[in-house]
């Protein structure tokens, strides 16, 4: 709640305050649903994916942030404040925290309820909110795990995960596949269908604006179930945006962007997790981790929060 990137600000605390409430209301934590507190992670885990020397000017940034001060900028959409660098190495320790808790078979699953998003920050620099890429870092931490040997991410956030792929392009232990709208930033020539990466392991499906329902499952069920089948995977991540949501973002919004970009509702992000859940299953034994990315209607993404929640706890084995 202290990365406060600054007054109007699309990607503000009360995305977070408010998803947390309403899963606290729907999950207690006397409950099935087992919460834990994020750790801070470490700059090892960090350095799976980024330069010591942007942990370094980040870390610069950050201290000369006073409790007062106005937000400091990193990039021309991303500011940091006094509480940004431990709120983002919250995010970073979720997600290990949950690979761990996941991979060593106390949890089946787990979503991961951060803030800053990760899914835009590049091994250099941050970018378009992000200041660590959150899911990449976990796909790393998997990697060393023993008997770990494949990871594929999902990313069905609007905007395409182009901090992700930047980040795992290399590696052909991952398989990376994104749903994205093609009009819509961050306007990269590598978002397209036709970039495979320099290991192979890059799956862009960009689609017009106004997609429906049809659309991604007709991916899903003719592209990326097959294909992470066969790649048998021992973990599954999900890049977990809902701003393809037909009514994200609100009508009014710091960067005007048009409302119903996409037109998937909490129903379509819950079948997209029900086909992963059963993907996983078949490859992994359910091993799935779930970490917030975009989604800046506070009513609507919270809405999705939870249900997406209701479907990981329902899911065969708790």
């Amino acid at each position: 709640m202290l990365h406060n990137p600054g007054e109007g600000h699309p990607e503000s605390p009360a995305r977070l305050k408010t998803v947390l409430a309403e899963l606290e209301k729907n999950f207690p934590k006397s409950g099935p649903v087992l919460w834990k507190e994020a750790p801070l992670g470490t700059d090892a885990q960090v350095l799976y994916c980024h330069s010591p020397q942007y942990l370094e000017k980040l870390k610069e940034i950050v201290s000369g942030q006073g409790p007062t001060s106005a937000p400091a900028k990193t990039d021309v959409d991303t500011s940091v404040s006094a509480g940004s660098l431990k709120a983002a190495l919250r995010g970073v320790g979720a997600i290990c925290q949950a690979v761990d808790d996941v991979g060593a078979g106390s949890i089946n699953n787990a979503f991961c309820a951060i803030r800053p998003p990760g899914h835009h920050a590049l091994k250099n620099t941050s970018m378009g909110f992000c200041l660590f890429g959150n899911v990449a870092i976990g796909a790393f931490h998997a990697l060393k795990k023993p008997g770990i040997k494949r990871v594929v991410i999902v990313d069905f956030d609007v905007h395409h995960g182009n901090g992700t792929q930047a980040l795992v392009e290399n590696s052909t232990d991952i398989l990376f596949f994104s749903t994205h709208q093609k009009t819509l930033w961050p306007y990269e020539p590598e978002s397209d269908a036709s970039v495979r990466g320099v290991a192979g392991n890059i799956r862009n499906f960009p689609v017009p604006e106004k997609s429906d329902t049809q659309v991604y499952r007709d991916i899903f069920i003719q592209r990326i179930l097959p294909e992470i089948i066969s790649f048998k995977p021992d973990f599954i991540f999900i890049s977990a945006g809902f701003d393809a949501h037909r009514d994200d973002p609100p009508k009014e919004n710091l960067f005007n962007d048009p409302p119903g970009r996409q037109l998937l509702v909490e129903e379509d992000f819950d079948w997209m997790t029900k086909q992963l859940l059963d993907a996983a299953q078949k490859c992994c034994g359910g091993r799935l981790v779930s970490i917030l990315e975009g989604g800046y209607n506070t009513p609507v993404l919270t809405k999705c929060c939870v249900s997406h929640v209701k479907t990981l706890s329902n899911s065969s084995n708790h």
